[in-house]
């Protein structure tokens, strides 16, 4: 942002104040002085560090002012007595190197250029081996040591001498090895490695060959500890060093030195904590790709245990995914033979008859995966042998044959997602069969399945299967139209994961049938319609934005007083369903994130459906705008202030009727789940855009919901607590409100009906409701004023005194 002038100007003070402590010119400095001037420093030199991390000033101008004017400032300030001025100095010197790489021009000339670097980084080097090599300096000293040892090398290190940066390296092992030093030796070896210089000139990575072995052995053996810390450490730093620097040196090739560390890795690959299964699978992975030759030990220390977690009910992402590029790297790195490992994987899905769909449906990624990367003729033979399986098996009601058609279903999808089947001969037209007569099955889970795979091969063999979709789509009875709606969302969320551009041709083969189902009477079916248009968006949004909000303007007209439509009119009934589906769109594509300025354009038109009577439209509105508050807060600011007053009324709505059920009568407030929605909206906003609400007229809103039903008041007892801590005076101002709703909660009436004859789980649910009213109580007590009011202070009094509540207070005060 400053220019050359500005710079060297702010670098010119700084020299003063690290040269002098400030200008001071007296012969000597008294205790107070030397006092001002360590803090000067302090400050100075965290000036310079934020000018230099903050990225936003020229490089070249920034070298320049470092070389001629504070590098030698710097170096003498890391030779100080004070430990903050060292470390912050070390701070700077971290900043310092990425300057003399980005800092210039092509017209310079090299050699000059090269001279100069050599100077900066021998300069760096002789300010920071020394504290590197001490062991008698405050902790924070030797953190900030590796850290600037990490930019040094990480950018200067081929102006280094060879006897320079053996000595680094070194010391980086020395450190590694210390208890006190080596998380923070982790990180800056892996900070080493992974760094890439931006100068064309100069080597791209530094070579660790010198320590590389003994520094993957050291970090090895920490995963034996029982720090968590620092195995997680470990392991993002040995995937990151393998990664880079794993294929050098003669010591590594034979692969001795990884093949004895997978023993450590294999026993971190459980359920028990999948981040770390994550991170271990990750550096055996990386240890494949850059050496082959420890295939075997891969395979008889790391399979075992990844075979065992691929059937685990808790696997899931990040896990499940470098589970599956293990699997497909042990593959390409002929670790295991595929025929071997589809076996295993296929022997686990039968040994174990308990296995769950979650587990199921994981074996199923494991083997379409190495499926999709073996030879041609393996990939043919097993889709030849699951087709042949499942043409052959009719209708199953034997559970573990179900299991098994499951399977199979799931593995042709999984694999139909990478690979054409319209490729093989024959294949995809048996496949197409396969699918749509096991929407006929009697059992759930093999239509779910057919359903799941119909969308997945739909990606590979898009110009057969797309249109066989939609085209039965329209010809199918309620069931089916439901299934082939499930297949194509999975069809439209796969292309949205893989965003490669390819979609925009099958969007007006979708969409038309789309819009014909948002009229669906059935409300499973308009949700699955809802979730790809609002997928859809995220893909094409402008087009799609455009589609949805001509939608909600051609179908606005709805007639409900009282929030019910009419028996007889049809054309308010039709419009109600297609104004719901439009807004269920629109929330499923904030909640995935569509581009912001496309949304904010048409939000208006969306936020209109507040106002409209009917209780089903007028809820989904309300949920769109939980999803905006909740996913994208920037989206929905900008409209707060006008809808609130809307969602306040709505906070205080009710539409009770009676429904006659022969014997007996049952009351039902059909706003219920609005007034829920309104709450969740009213939280949100309080912790995500806590300027776009009016509190002095939220205030009775509130006071009102602690009179409402129970879930309602458990949402007011949160907001009340959240109100205390960020709007105390409004709360105070408006407590006669709330005192009424609270007495009546806290009466021995409520207390004995909510209680009595109550057992299990409806006792306990009973219990956390006043336990949440307490909080809310206390939480009030204790601001500077309620205890004032002589009616609260009445009922606080009473409350506490009263045995019953005790036991209840008690478990709060241990709460906190």
């Amino acid at each position: 942002v400053g220019g050359e002038t500005e710079i060297k100007s702010v670098f010119e003070h700084v020299k003063t104040f690290l040269s002098d402590g400030g200008g001071n010119t007296g012969g000597g400095l008294s205790h107070h002085q030397g006092t001002i001037s360590k803090s000067l420093k302090l400050e100075a030199l965290s000036l310079v560090r934020i000018m230099l991390s903050c990225n936003m000033h020229d490089p070249v101008h920034v070298k320049d002012g470092l070389h001629k004017m504070l590098l030698e400032e710097l170096y003498l300030a890391v030779k100080e007595q004070w430990y903050k001025v060292i470390a912050e100095a070390l701070r700077v010197l971290t900043e310092v190197p990425k300057f003399f790489v980005t800092g210039y021009t092509s017209s310079e000339d090299s050699s000059i250029k090269s001279e100069e670097m050599s100077k900066v980084a021998t300069t760096l080097y002789k300010a920071i081996e020394p504290l590197l090599a001490a062991s008698d300096v405050d902790q924070e000293i030797k953190e900030c040591a590796l850290a600037a040892s990490a930019a040094l090398l990480s950018s200067l290190h081929s102006s280094l001498t060879n006897e320079q940066m053996s000595r680094m390296l070194s010391l980086l092992l020395e450190k590694l090895g210390n208890e006190t030093t080596r998380i923070a030796a982790i990180k800056t070896l892996s900070a080493i490695a992974s760094a890439t210089n931006e100068d064309s000139s100069v080597d791209k990575c530094i070579s660790l060959a010198p320590i590389l072995g003994e520094a993957i052995t050291v970090m090895a053996s920490f995963l034996k500890q029982q720090s968590r810390s620092l195995k997680q450490n470990s392991l993002e730093a040995m995937n990151v060093i393998i990664t880079n620097n794993g294929s050098e040196g003669n010591l590594l090739s034979d692969g001795v030195l990884f093949s004895s560390i997978l023993d450590d890795l294999a026993t971190l690959i459980v359920d028990s904590d999948l981040h770390l299964s994550h991170l271990s699978m990750r550096v055996c992975i990386s240890t494949l790709r850059v050496c082959s030759a420890c295939g075997p030990a891969t395979k008889a220390q790391i399979l075992p245990p990844t075979l065992v977690l691929s059937t685990s009910s808790l696997l899931q992402e990040p896990a499940l995914d470098s589970l599956l590029k293990l699997l497909e790297q042990m593959v390409l790195s002929d670790a295991a033979a595929f025929t071997e490992l589809f076996r295993l994987l296929k022997e686990k899905s039968t040994v174990d008859e308990s296995l769950g769909k979650h587990a199921i449906a994981n074996l199923a990624k494991c083997m379409g995966v190495i499926t999709a990367v073996t030879t041609e003729d393996n990939r043919h033979k097993v889709v030849s042998d699951f087709l042949g399986i499942l043409e052959s098996t009719d209708s199953p009601v034997n559970p573990a044959k179900i299991r098994q058609t499951v399977l199979n279903l799931l593995i042709s999808g999984n694999l139909g997602r990478v690979v054409d089947y319209s490729n093989m001969d024959g294949f995809v037209e048996r496949i197409q069969a396969i699918y749509l007569r096991s929407f006929d099955s009697s059992a759930e889970e093999i239509k779910h399945a057919a359903a799941y795979a119909l969308g997945r091969a739909a990606i590979g063999s898009r110009s057969v299967l797309l249109p066989a979709i939609v085209d039965t789509l329209e010809s199918s009875d309620q069931k089916k139209q439901y299934l082939l709606l499930s297949a194509l969302r999975e069809f439209i969320q796969c292309q949205l994961k893989t965003s490669d551009g390819s979609f925009a041709d099958s969007i007006p083969v979708i969409l038309p049938h789309l819009l014909n189902h948002t009229s669906d009477p059935e409300e499973g079916a308009r949700t699955m319609v809802a979730e790809c248009l609002g997928s859809l968006t995220c893909i094409q949004p402008t087009e799609m934005l455009q589609r949805l909000t001509q939608l909600v303007k051609d179908h606005s007209t709805i007639t409900a007083e009282g929030g019910h439509i009419a028996e007889d009119d049809d054309e308010s009934k039709k419009n109600v369903l297609i104004c719901w589906t439009a807004v269920t769109s629109v929330k499923h594509a904030i909640a995935n994130k569509a581009p912001v300025t496309d949304l904010a354009e048409s939000m208006p038109v969306f936020l209109d459906l507040l106002k409209q009577e009917e209780v089903s439209v007028r809820s989904a509105s309300l949920l769109m705008v939980y999803s905006s508050v909740h996913h994208m807060p920037q989206l929905v600011s900008l409209f707060l202030r006008e809808i609130m007053p809307t969602i306040y009324k709505v906070a205080e709505l009710k539409l009770t009727r009676i429904v006659d059920l022969g014997p007996f009568k049952h009351t039902v407030d059909d706003a219920l789940p609005m007034r829920k929605s309104a709450m969740s909206v009213f939280a949100t906003c309080l912790e995500k855009l806590p300027g776009s609400m009016d509190i002095a007229a939220f205030m009775p809103v509130l006071a009102s919901a602690l009179s409402d039903l129970e879930d309602v008041q458990l949402q007011a007892h949160h907001i009340v607590i959240t109100v205390t801590q960020k709007y105390p005076t409004y709360l105070v101002a408006a407590l006669d409100n709330f005192v009424p709703a609270l007495e009546t909660m806290f009466m021995d009436k409520t207390f004995k009906r909510k209680t009595n004859n109550k057992t299990g789980t409806e006792l306990e649910r009973a219990k956390e409701w006043i336990k949440s009213g307490l909080r809310a109580l206390l939480a009030v007590s204790k601001l500077e004023g309620p205890m004032a009011n002589r009616r609260f202070s009445t009922l606080v009094e009473r409350v506490k005194g009263d045995t019953k509540f005790r036991p209840m207070l008690d478990a709060i005060e241990d709460e906190h």
